[in-house]
């Protein structure tokens, strides 16, 4: 019995931490598609990101409720002082994959929203200085500017995948976190960054349009290839089927 209840608790605490990471993992796919400058994309992405958390905080309310619950019986029953309280992540985690930054965000609230503009616009990109022949220095101009802010917006999103990481293990290690929220308290942060984004793309639509396929998702990527190891697999055992 006790063997088995060591085992669950192991299992659970799995379980919350691949949640933190897949909700954390979905809010760098939208940085990344901001970082490509794909709208299209970027809407997919946050469709997805919605998916994920609305499942996850269904899944992680029973799961803290029943993992605290066993934790409780471990260190006040019969066998008290036999498991510790405390579970490092068993598995694989953003803050590893990000070079173990577990001190980045500590508690703290990931940079407040403060609006898409963060540098000041060109002067006269878009008056008398684009009249007077200085088209091509003003697109310039406004190309670096967008790059800039946007720069700045992914890393926000970056900050907020690293914040849902620490609060994810917060909430499992000592139980000071209402995971739920902070998933939720995530996804609304990362809306709001998408809404900056739009306005700055809103500033020059055209030259952000230009701008589209300057960096390639990763995600995309690796999703194409397993992609092609299934379908082979898949052929694989049409043929000999």
């Amino acid at each position: 019995m006790h063997f088995d209840a060591t085992l669950r608790v192991r299992e659970l605490t799995q379980n919350i931490y691949d949640i933190g990471d897949e909700v954390a993992e979905h809010i760098e796919h939208v940085a990344q598609a901001m970082a490509d400058w794909d709208p299209e994309l970027l809407t997919e992405c946050m469709h997805e990101l919605s998916d994920v958390v609305a499942q996850g905080r269904a899944e992680v309310r029973p799961g803290l409720a029943e993992l605290n619950g066993l934790r409780q019986a471990f260190i006040s029953g019969i066998r008290a002082g036999e498991m510790s309280n405390h579970f490092a992540h068993p598995g694989r985690t953003l803050s590893f994959l990000h070079g173990g930054r577990s001190d980045v965000l500590s508690d703290a609230t990931p940079t407040a929203r403060s609006g898409a503009v963060g540098a000041a616009e060109p002067q006269g990109a878009d008056g008398p200085a684009a009249q007077l022949g200085t088209q091509m220095a003003s697109t310039a101009a406004w190309r670096l500017w967008l790059r800039t802010n946007a720069e700045a917006l992914i890393a926000r999103l970056n900050g907020i995948a690293e914040w849902v990481v620490q609060q994810t293990q917060a909430a499992v290690e000592n139980q000071s976190v209402l995971l739920p929220q902070a998933l939720y308290r995530a996804q609304t942060w990362t809306e709001e960054t998408v809404v900056d984004w739009a306005e700055l793309v809103a500033k020059q639509p055209e030259l952000a349009a230009d701008m589209r396929g300057e960096a390639p998702p990763a995600f995309l990527a690796e999703r194409a290839r397993v992609e092609a190891v299934v379908a082979k697999l898949q052929r694989r055992r049409s043929a000999a089927g």
